[in-house]
């Protein structure tokens, strides 16, 4: 059974532009990112991304499992992708490109590969790491074979490629959190929409990964930048122009309509304050005031931590007219993010159709933030300067 689910694997082949990934084929079924590149012998700089790899489960020892194996196919940016594997431990095996009429071939050493294995969850994502080898030119025998080899291909252009193996030295390797978050974020566009993208979602959350910086631009993009408060740093994302400021709090009224957002801060020490958990019993007892909200309560994404979020629908009747003649809808959504000193709150209330018109602006908006006071800048450097040895010149 676990030799078919590992066989499954070989489904990331169908990870390409044109053909859709394959589904989940279990809830045990996790996947792996892995990013494999070469450089040119000549050209440093150049550098060749694979688009295939292979990989070995491997014991708690280190050792590769005889039999175990999988096969993966081509991801966005230069990532290779592996479907539908088992839990496990698993080390990349080797990894492959096309050039020149050829398929080159680069396999990692053997000796410290278990300090490189990734261990995967079940249903979860790991990053088996990112790989750059340098090339080597092969010995003359060696180099005019190949040559041999690829100029039959251009002669039958319809059998398959000769695979070649890379002349190279020792890679470069590198798997922490930078690296996984960048990995992950790469493909998460191409997963969007699959059953692999609440995968991909939850173990960015697992990582406290932030949204990257949104651009600004047309022919010279570049990141809105970081706008810090006492208690937090946001971008402006939403357009609104500038925020009202208060004690522990910033707040927006969109230009020409009744939208409006918040973002306040409640200290553990403020009057009244009873904990997070009271303040979400009382934010699912407000939303279920209402037939319409039920009370439930759903997670939102607020910069790099999850809040708990409810919505309340209330009904306001303008001064002067008749009760039940004319009713505006008004929605407030309150989403609350524990914090180690209190409490964060954010609020959107604005008329139902506004409500909803806005809200994709403002969920933008929320994963933009850095909540928390912001670190503190670094001193300016000081350079010493040495007086003449002979006093003043």
């Amino acid at each position: 059974m676990r030799r078919l689910a590992l066989a499954l694997a070989a489904g990331g082949l169908a990870a390409c532009a044109s053909v859709p990934p394959p589904q989940p084929a279990s809830l045990d079924h996790g996947i792996l990112i892995a990013r494999v590149g070469t450089e040119g012998v000549l050209f440093h700089r150049s550098v060749k991304w694979a688009d295939k790899g292979s990989i070995s489960e491997v014991d708690d020892a280190g050792e590769r499992i005889p039999g175990q194996r999988g096969l993966s196919g081509p991801g966005p940016d230069g990532y290779v992708i592996f479907y539908n594997l088992p839990p496990g431990r698993f080390v990349l095996r080797s990894a492959s490109f096309r050039a020149r009429g050829a398929r080159y071939q680069v396999q990692p050493p053997r000796p410290e590969e278990k300090k490189r294995a990734a261990v995967l969850p079940r249903g979860g994502a790991a990053y088996l790491g990112t790989y750059v080898f340098d090339s080597r030119w092969p010995e003359f025998g060696e180099l005019m074979w190949n040559a041999a080899r690829v100029a039959f291909h251009w002669l039958t252009p319809f059998l398959r490629r000769p695979l070649l193996t890379r002349n190279t030295g020792l890679p470069t390797y590198e798997a922490g959190r930078a690296e996984e978050t960048k990995a992950l974020l790469a493909v998460r566009g191409a997963l969007a929409g699959t059953q692999w993208s609440p995968v991909i979602a939850a173990r960015l959350r697992e990582l406290g990964a932030a949204e990257p910086p949104k651009l600004a631009g047309v022919l010279r993009s570049r990141p809105l930048p970081l706008r810090e408060e006492p208690i937090l740093s946001w971008r402006d994302t939403l357009k609104w122009g500038e925020p009202r400021r208060a004690p522990g709090g910033i707040a927006w009224r969109r230009p020409g309509g009744e939208a409006q957002i918040a973002v306040f801060h409640t200290t553990a020490t403020a009057p009244g304050f009873a904990g997070y958990e009271a303040a979400v019993s009382e934010l699912r007892s407000e939303a279920a005031a209402s037939v319409e909200d039920r009370g439930g309560v759903y997670e939102v994404a607020v910069g790099t931590r999850i809040g708990v979020a409810a919505r309340a629908t209330k009904y306001r009747y303008p001064e002067g007219v008749l009760v039940g003649s004319e009713t505006i809808v008004i929605v407030t959504e309150t989403i609350l993010v524990p914090d180690g000193y209190g409490i964060f709150t954010a609020r959107l209330r604005a008329p139902r159709g506004e409500f909803e018109s806005v809200l994709p602006a403002y969920r933008e908006f929320l994963q933009q933030l850095a909540l928390g006071p912001p670190p503190p800048k670094a001193p300016p450097k000081t350079e010493e300067v040495l007086p003449f040895a002979g006093g003043a010149p």
